[in-house]
């Protein structure tokens, strides 16, 4: 047979063990924020907000799709609709394509798939500062909040960073 009062004090000493840590914690927190100063107090009066926010965001970010090779992408989508070759010397790898699916609204830019809808808009733009010499990049962008831009480097030549530019810009609108 059972023994409901050892029960119920255990129970009770529970509650108080827990209750005991909490103020335990609670004064701690208060002598550190008193020794260290109103920095400290204001640190733990925003961290548990913060943590809570990046869990949240963790939780509702949607897993981006990606495809390895163009047979991947083809299997899923068949035949693009329109390619774009952003390096002629890897026009057979994913990376340097972006294949284009009006129909199904996807755009698969390196290897990642976006919606063509998302995407707002393009340019090229010379990457070199005063100091270094760099490649022209194009640079696209999205209305997506965790990807607002999307940069691909084309090589050293401005014509064919406009022009690959401009046959984006074909689809995008």
């Amino acid at each position: 047979m059972r023994n409901f009062a050892s029960d119920f004090s255990v129970k009770t000493n529970n509650r108080l063990f827990m209750k005991r840590n909490t103020i335990l914690a609670v004064v701690a927190g208060i002598m550190l924020a008193i020794g260290f100063g109103p920095y400290l107090l204001l640190l733990l009066v925003i961290a548990p907000f913060a943590y809570f926010i990046i869990k949240r965001k963790e939780r509702t970010a949607v897993p981006r799709v990606t495809y390895a090779t163009v047979e991947e992408a083809k299997q899923r989508y068949g035949e693009p609709d329109g390619v774009v070759v952003l390096d002629a010397s890897r026009a057979n790898e994913l990376p340097a394509l972006i294949l284009f699916y009006p129909n199904h609204d996807i755009a698969i830019i390196a290897g990642e798939e976006l919606k063509l809808s998302s995407l707002e808009c393009v340019m090229s733009k010379n990457m070199a500062t005063p100091y270094t010499i760099d490649e022209y990049a194009v640079i696209i962008g999205t209305n997506d909040p965790l990807r607002p831009t999307i940069e691909l480097r084309v090589g050293y030549g401005a014509v064919l960073a406009g022009d690959i530019a401009a046959q984006i810009d074909a689809y995008i609108q």
